[in-house]
């Protein structure tokens, strides 16, 4: 169980996204801590609580702009979203693909002509052939992959 008192929280200077937190286990060991090149750090009370929002409402406080949650999507060369990471695209890569930011992809989704879409199951009209699927633009986190809606116009 750590004894200090503080963490250090590392976030991007420009872009202001939260990088990493650091909780020693003893508040000296915050002396050694240093900031990487285009970072900035700030030093919290443990006594609050320190997930990565609250970490990035400190962040806001600090600056004064709020900062973007960092989650990106990596896309493969074929388009596909391969994984969710915490990054910043504007710096960082990913060995897997492209580094895109997106609140809502994730991995079965595509990425085509800058615009991500994930694929949906329509349903054929009752009396005809089975249905088919479609991708659509994502623009709503509360829709799931693969949806199977009901058919269309045949009442």
């Amino acid at each position: 169980m750590t004894q200090a008192n503080r963490l250090a929280v590392f976030y991007l200077t420009d872009s202001k996204i939260l990088r990493r937190k650091i909780i020693p286990d003893f508040d000296t060991e915050l002396e050694g801590l240093h900031p990487l090149p285009g970072e900035s750090m700030l030093l919290l009370p443990l006594n609050r609580p320190h997930d990565d929002t609250s970490c990035r409402s400190a962040i806001a406080a600090e600056t004064g702009v709020s900062p973007p949650s960092g989650r990106c999507c990596v896309v493969n060369n074929s388009g596909d979203v391969v994984a969710v990471c915490s990054a910043d695209p504007t710096i960082d890569t990913h060995p897997d693909g492209l580094v895109v930011a997106s609140e809502i992809a994730g991995p079965g989704d595509r990425y085509v002509g800058g615009v991500f879409h994930r694929q949906y199951k329509v349903a054929g009209p009752a009396s005809g052939p089975a249905g088919s699927t479609v991708w659509l633009p994502v623009r709503d986190s509360a829709i799931s992959p693969i949806v199977e809606h009901g058919p269309v116009g045949d009442d």
